[in-house]
């Protein structure tokens, strides 16, 4: 396993530090990080960690994928592969992957680059295809920022991608975050 619990434990305790009122809606991934279970791997039931990046532009929008398998828009993000190091080399390398944006093309919002802006728990549906049956994730979003000179959006795993203005995501808790 490259990504230890005890950073993932790390990052929750940092997190909970800055954000003390999110406590209850990550019980689940609090209580499986005091079980030890080790949900760093996709095949783990019944939740896994993921990581993605909630990136700005210069318009303060925020940019979109369309998920093939769950056909809904998200950020750009999953799983962590088994030569990842840490939760953001996570979240970097799924961003290269779904639009094709490097490291050196954007900029990390805030101080800290191991602490999320937001952590979310959700639940997965069961997927015939993939062989999952339902599931949670544990979602660490981490922000950042891009100029005007983004390069031409890319990547081979997503459908389509859009820039959605931060105003419209009905998200009021991580837009006061990245603003704010």
């Amino acid at each position: 396993m490259a990504i230890h619990l005890e950073k993932i434990t790390a990052t929750v305790d940092a997190y909970l530090a800055a954000y003390p009122e999110e406590r209850e809606a990550l019980a689940p991934l609090i209580l499986a990080l005091g079980k030890g279970f080790d949900f760093t791997s996709r095949r783990r039931y019944p939740a896994h960690i993921t990581a993605g990046v909630i990136l700005l532009d210069d318009q303060e929008r925020v940019l979109q994928i369309h998920h093939r398998s769950l056909g809904r828009w998200l950020n750009p993000g999953g799983h962590c592969e088994p030569d990842d190091k840490s939760l953001t080399g996570t979240a970097l390398r799924e961003l290269a992957e779904e639009c094709g944006i490097r490291p050196e093309d954007i900029e990390q919002v805030g101080g800290d680059e191991s602490l999320p802006i937001q952590i979310d728990v959700h639940p997965i549906p069961a997927s015939d295809v993939r062989a999952e049956p339902a599931h949670r994730h544990f979602d660490f979003r981490f922000a950042f920022r891009t100029g005007a000179n983004l390069p031409t959006l890319g990547g081979r795993e997503a459908v389509a991608h859009r820039w959605q203005p931060l105003s419209q995501l009905g998200n009021a808790v991580l837009a006061a975050r990245l603003v704010g």
